[in-house]
This record gives C-alpha cells, structure tokens and sequence, in this order.
C-alpha cells in the first residue's frame, strides 16, 4: 500500500469550483471506483485556496495509472483554469514510529 498527498494550490476565486468538481459524479466517485483505490480524503484549508487529497493506493503504479487515465480524459485542461501552480503530488509510506 501507498499514500499519495494531492495538493492543489487554487486560483483564490477557483478552490469552490475544484470541490463542486471532486463531489460531483465525474469527480472523486470515479476515483474512488478506479483499480487499486483504497480510499480518498478531501482536505481543504480554511485559511487558503489549497485544497489535498489524502490517498490510499494498492500501489503507486496503480495511481499513477489513475492520474494518466484523468490526464487522458481532459483533466489537465481543467486545472489549468483552476490552479495557480501546478498540481503536486507527493508518495509515502508508513513508518514504525
């Protein structure tokens, strides 16, 4: 298993638009349906336009073919209009701390 952090650094007047998009039926449904997804979480910062998804992945190889599959049907284009930077996306691991 794999953690993926999603961090989404929106336009300021865009992060409304972002969670409209993520609660809607083509948004974290379809993620959450996809191979290898265990699970997905939205957090979203009351002092910022970021907004993060905390994701549990069977594999990275498994979210990273989700992410292409998105790229593939136009998300890239999407978060264009809404982001100010970016997307990042960043993968961990549990430790035994």
């Amino acid at each position: 298993m794999i953690i993926a952090i999603a961090t989404f650094r929106c336009q300021e007047d865009k992060k409304q638009d972002l969670l409209d998009w993520l609660a809607g039926e083509d948004g974290l449904v379809k993620t959450r349906a996809y191979e290898g997804c265990q699970l997905v979480e939205t957090l979203s910062s009351p002092d910022s336009s970021t907004v993060m998804l905390y994701e549990k992945w069977d594999s990275v190889e498994h979210h990273q073919a989700y992410v292409g599959w998105r790229l593939a049907n136009g998300l890239a284009e999407m978060l264009e209009e809404m982001l100010e930077s970016p997307l990042e996306v960043g993968y961990f691991d549990f430790t035994d701390i």
